[in-house]
């Protein structure tokens, strides 16, 4: 039987982001093999630095990306292409440029990810004689992004968008939900029979993010007293107990080879979901960071000796969305499926599937629109998050088809899909809601629940029900659909006449990284998304419009 062949892949955005954030993670995946005997081989990491650094100046690219080779040298990561156990790959794309006025597109990202594990595999076949079953483990920010800095952010939900858009999800054998990923490989050597010789390759793979500390008075000083101190602590009585076992002859008597924990260790949760990294050795962390000579300025000095991040690493696993799960044949005699303008081959794949535009068509639109394709007007990964990109798109199709009906989608990172429709698209002025707009958020199974001004939401609706929806709602200002330029949000809902504790049913805000939803009269709805007081973070947000005169 081929044994698993465990891979780490960093993905940073900037050189020294792996020094300053990430040197308790990698230093404790270096000593893996030793604290588990089942490691016959060093750990394979790798990392991929997105951008290599030219923010101030085009020549600052190749030095930092010679300061990276240096640090991952000092952390113990060889930085050489050809090294059987790790590599490191700095890009140079001028799309990814540093710069926190930026834009990532999450597409690009997902691709480039794809591409990097692809030469993964390629390499290791050809190492091997047998194909191992690989495990592929991603590290990398999560979407506060740890410093909050906007690359690191676009990051993140690029990975995100490559775990949702190239990758599902199937259940495994305790019933848990995996992550994998399907490439396909080129076989060099035989044709059978006159056939392509290609196979396909299943990979198993998770997301493991940074938690970002966000209070700066606990990420430098609190942590010291409430975390570190009692950590030493405990770990300083464990060393001085087991010097007492050995002082009264333990090791004659005990069968086992027992050995002292050191601090630096990696400490998993009981379901594996979380990972804490503790390492205490900030002379390393400085050295690492001191070869970053062109970034090591005196703040960065600070941050070395007090940040958290040099002692305590905090990753916990991104939730797999369920609606990824792989399904069986759907039936499609029930209701036809929806039809949609083809796109270019490398646009990113719709957020619904076929079976939730149908449960969307029946328990949404008018009968009237229920044979129209559907138009992908916007789409948040492939258009970049620019409300200015995002007005231009919504204009464009609004003076081609004048005030016609639109959908929008909105998938928060925790895989919700929540959204809302009316029957003519705002302009840059408020304007009072129409006779028909509604909200409504996806439940499992393709089931969604549809607000439209009852005064209970109107249910539920799924594939092959016999209910069909009603239209109707409340008319008025508070019901409008605004798209504002000036405070650059769209919304639903809200307005005039707002209860205390009332605010928009849905809300989207400039750059579209997180939104709101509130109670709302006018729709009748509770908060879209469950807790954190209706705030969520943004993946993805898709605006559908309904092609007429194509049947």
């Amino acid at each position: 039987m081929t044994a698993d062949q465990d891979i780490w892949l960093l993905i940073t955005a900037h050189p020294d982001d792996e020094s300053m954030f990430f040197t308790p993670t990698l230093r404790n995946l270096i000593h893996l093999d030793s604290k588990n005997e089942r490691h016959n081989q060093k750990p394979n990491i790798q990392l991929l630095c997105l951008s290599n650094g030219d923010y101030r100046d085009v020549s600052d690219g190749p030095v930092r990306t010679k300061e990276l080779y240096k640090a991952c040298s000092l952390i113990g990561i060889d930085g050489h292409k050809t090294s059987d156990t790790a590599s490191v790959i700095v890009l140079d794309d001028d799309r990814l440029k540093d710069g926190p006025n930026e834009v990532w597109n999450s597409d690009l990202i997902a691709n480039t990810v794809l591409e990097h594990i692809q030469t993964i595999l390629s390499s290791i076949q050809k190492q091997q004689s047998t194909q191992p079953q690989l495990n592929i483990n991603i590290i990398t920010f999560d979407q506060g992004g740890v410093s909050g800095h906007p690359n690191h952010v676009d990051a993140f939900r690029g990975i995100t968008h490559f775990l949702h858009e190239k990758c599902h999800v199937v259940r495994g054998d305790d019933e848990k939900l995996l992550t994998r990923l399907k490439l396909t490989q080129q076989a060099s050597s035989t044709v059978t029979n006159g056939q392509d010789s290609s196979n396909h390759t299943e990979i198993n793979l998770r997301v493991l993010a940074l938690k970002t500390i966000s209070n700066p008075l606990h990420k430098y000083f609190l942590w010291i007293f409430v975390e570190l101190l009692p950590a030493l602590l405990i770990w300083l009585l464990q060393v001085l107990l087991y010097t007492i076992y050995l002082l009264l002859g333990g090791f004659l008597f005990s069968k086992n080879n027992i050995r002292s924990k050191s601090f630096s260790r990696m400490i998993p949760t009981s379901d594996g979901k979380q990972l804490r990294c503790r390492l205490f050795d900030p002379v390393l962390v400085w050295m690492a960071m001191a070869a970053h000579s062109s970034q090591f300025v005196w703040y960065r000095r600070l941050s070395v000796l007090f940040s958290r991040y040099t002692y305590l690493n905090d990753l916990y696993e991104l939730e797999i969305d369920p609606s990824l799960l792989s399904e069986e044949e759907e039936d499609e005699d029930a209701f036809p499926p929806v039809k949609t303008i083809q796109e270019d081959t490398s646009s990113p794949k719709f957020l619904l599937s076929n079976g939730q535009m149908v449960a969307l068509r029946e328990a949404v639109l008018p009968i009237g629109l229920h044979h129209r394709p559907w138009k992908r007007i916007y789409s948040l990964s492939r258009d970049g998050d620019s409300f200015v990109s995002f007005e231009k798109h919504i204009t464009n199709w609004n003076a081609k088809f004048g005030d016609s009906s639109t959908l929008l989608v909105v998938k928060t990172t925790k895989g919700e899909v929540i959204g809302g429709y009316a029957d003519a698209i705002a302009t840059s002025s408020p304007r009072p809601g129409t006779a028909r707009s509604c909200l409504f958020r996806a439940e499992k199974d393709d089931t969604f629940t549809v607000y439209d001004g009852k005064q209970n939401s109107l249910g539920t609706f799924f594939e092959g029900s016999p209910h069909r929806m009603k239209s109707g709602g409340i008319e008025g200002s508070s019901k409008k659909i605004l798209l504002d330029s000036t405070r650059r949000i769209i919304a639903f809902g809200g307005g005039l006449g707002m209860k205390s504790g009332d605010g928009f049913g849905l809300c989207l805000e400039d750059g579209f990284a997180r939104g709101t939803t509130a109670r709302c009269e006018a729709f009748c709805n509770e908060p879209l998304v469950e807790g954190n007081g209706g705030v969520f973070d943004v993946l993805d947000v898709e605006v559908y419009g309904f092609v007429f005169g194509q049947f």
